[in-house]
C-alpha cells in the first residue's frame, strides 16, 4: 500500500508545484515550438547514435542501419 502512495506522490507533485509558483510554469513554457523540435530531433539522433556504437561490434548491420537512421532524422 505504501508504494501507491509514493506513486500518487510523484504523479501529483508537478501539478501540486505548479499552483505553488504560477510564474515557474510560465517560464518553464517559454521555448518556442521550433526550438523544441529542433532540441528533440537532436536527441533522437543523439540516442540513435550513441546506439550504433554500443552494438557496432556485436551487430555491424545494425549499427549501420541506425547511423542511416540518425542521418535521416
Amino acid at each position: 500500500m505504501q508504494n501507491f502512495f509514493v506513486a500518487a506522490s510523484d504523479t501529483f507533485k508537478p501539478f501540486f508545484f505548479s499552483f505553488q509558483n504560477p510564474f515557474m510554469a510560465l517560464l518553464k513554457n517559454s521555448g518556442s515550438a521550433s526550438a523544441d523540435a529542433a532540441r528533440e530531433r537532436f536527441e533522437t539522433v543523439s540516442s540513435l547514435q550513441r546506439m550504433a556504437r554500443e552494438v557496432e561490434y556485436s551487430q555491424p548491420g545494425l549499427a549501420a542501419e541506425l547511423r542511416y537512421f540518425a542521418s535521416k532524422s
